[in-house]
């Protein structure tokens, strides 16, 4: 069988074209295409001197590809700029170096974020963007910061008094050593220069104290801070406690992310109404359904979702036990089973007596606090009570207590909502929705832990994935045929 020529040393008579090098279906084609028109006039270059700068056009090509494929590092990317046939088209053959390629995406945490608005509205204008359902979810991504530079706050404390403390002894020694200068420094210096460990102490004591001055003097003694990465986050997860953030999405059906953020606290309490707002500024209009798992449900969010007229779909519990009582004495009275009079503020028992508002107060957590009221019978009346062996256990005079919270109307409205069929197959598709774009980041994009520190940088960070996740996934709509780009935006 006759073997073709072989020969790396080959000489072309003509230069061969970038264009020849990719293939004419590549999803790179479309994102290249979709960058060379979006308006890129807010992104900075941070040096001013020097030789001139990289097209921003170029950079945004690279780093957005980057991410789409799983190349994050800028000095993974330099090396694809020398290796890789898409990176070296993308680049039109330049080549910036790993600094330059870090520098300019850490500085244009305002750029990337109206960069990721004009992906939303050119999916808008091609059909892609639907409201009608968004899955919200968060996922842990593990921080830039190791294990061991995490202390207590008081533990720090404790630190920054110990290297005072040793400043002032090696300060003192010095002093008394005074006399012996030309024994201690020798002759060829002049013998005021800092002792070197006094220099390492005084280093030490300025970071604590920096560190100390960002966290705040409220901040709990018991709260784990790390040296390298204050504003992160010890969070749990699926294999144990890590450093990390907590990354934010809200997602369309097709898989579109409509909104992005990190927060630094571990659960998702708090992130619904930012998630909303995000939506609502960034697409000029809000989620007809919502749909996210137990860590949004809270009073306030529920409110929130009867107050925007946003039809929410958000459990108590996990999806498997959604329906079911979980009580842990499920053979005594419910709550249901006790009648509440609006009109007189109070509650009548399976026996007719009333329980009246006894105490009001706040339960707080770390994360959210609401306002609730327990009712109960007048001291005694439990006891004697026929039906006390199926109220309560209680041997306490004080009987049975009932709590209800500010939101206890919007809680059971919730509740009835996700017990029909209709309610748990909206609910259901969550899954189907969030969690393979959270797998798609994670696993291609291999976004697994920032390379970023602090909670801009981290922002920064997530933006450029989801932005590079929307343009990939409006490339590939395009190359199917779903949709036919007309870029005039």
């Amino acid at each position: 069988m006759p073997v073709r020529s072989y020969n790396q040393n080959q000489l072309f008579l003509l230069p061969p074209s970038l264009n020849e090098w990719v293939k004419s279906d590549h999803p790179t084609r479309v994102l290249s295409e979709i960058i060379d028109h979006l308006d890129v006039s807010g992104f900075r270059d941070e040096k001013t001197e020097g030789r001139p700068c990289y097209d921003t056009r170029m950079m945004l090509k690279i780093l957005l590809w980057g991410y789409a494929c799983g190349a994050r590092a800028s000095r993974k990317i330099e090396e694809r700029l020398y290796s890789d046939v898409i990176f070296m088209w993308l680049a039109g053959l330049e080549k910036p170096d790993f600094r330059t390629i870090c520098l300019f995406r850490r500085c244009n945490l305002e750029a990337i974020s109206q960069l990721f608005a004009q992906v939303i509205t050119l999916a808008k204008g091609l059909g892609m963007l639907r409201l009608g359902l968004i899955a919200l979810d968060g996922t842990k991504v593990r921080a830039n910061a190791g294990i061991g530079s995490f202390k207590k706050v008081a533990e720090w404390h404790k630190e920054l008094a110990e290297a005072k403390e040793e400043v002032r002894r090696i300060l003192q020694e010095a002093e008394a050593l005074d006399q012996a200068d030309d024994e201690k420094f020798g002759s060829a210096n002049r013998g005021d220069e800092l002792p070197e460990e006094l220099t390492k102490t005084e280093q030490r004591m300025k970071k604590i104290e920096e560190l100390m001055d960002k966290i705040g003097e409220d901040a709990s003694a018991k709260r784990l801070v790390s040296s390298t990465d204050p504003d992160a986050s010890y969070m749990h997860n699926s294999i144990g406690s890590i450093p990390a953030y907590n990354a934010q999405v809200a997602v369309t059906e097709d898989q579109l992310i409509v909104y992005a953020d990190v927060s630094t606290e571990p659960v998702d309490t708090n992130q619904l109404k930012p998630a909303l707002d995000g939506i609502q500024q960034i697409c000029s209009a809000k989620p007809e359904k919502v749909v996210a798992d137990t860590g949004f449900n809270s009073n306030k969010n529920l409110g929130l979702l009867e107050e925007q007229e946003v039809d929410g779909y958000i459990p108590e519990s996990g999806e498997k036990n959604i329906g079911k009582v979980l009580r842990n004495h499920p053979e005594l009275y419910s709550k249901d089973d006790f009648e509440y009079d609006a009109e007189h503020d109070c509650y009548r028992c399976p026996a007719g007596k009333l329980l009246l508002a006894r105490t009001k107060g706040i339960l707080k957590s770390r994360y959210s606090k609401k306002a609730v009221t327990v009712y109960r019978t007048e001291p005694g009346i439990c006891l004697s009570c026929a039906k006390k062996n199926k109220c309560t256990e209680t041997k306490n005079k004080v009987g049975r207590s009932i709590t209800r919270c500010a939101y206890e109307v919007e809680r059971k409205r919730m509740r009835q909502k996700l017990k029909t069929e209709t309610g748990r197959t909206i609910y259901g598709r969550r899954k189907c929705i969030t969690e393979p774009v959270i797998g798609q980041l994670k696993v291609v994009g291999r976004f697994v832990q920032f390379l970023l520190r602090g909670i801009m940088g981290v922002r920064i960070e997530w933006k450029w994935a989801t932005t590079a996740h929307n343009l990939l996934k409006i490339a590939r709509w395009a190359m199917t045929g779903d949709v036919k780009l007309a870029l005039k935006l």
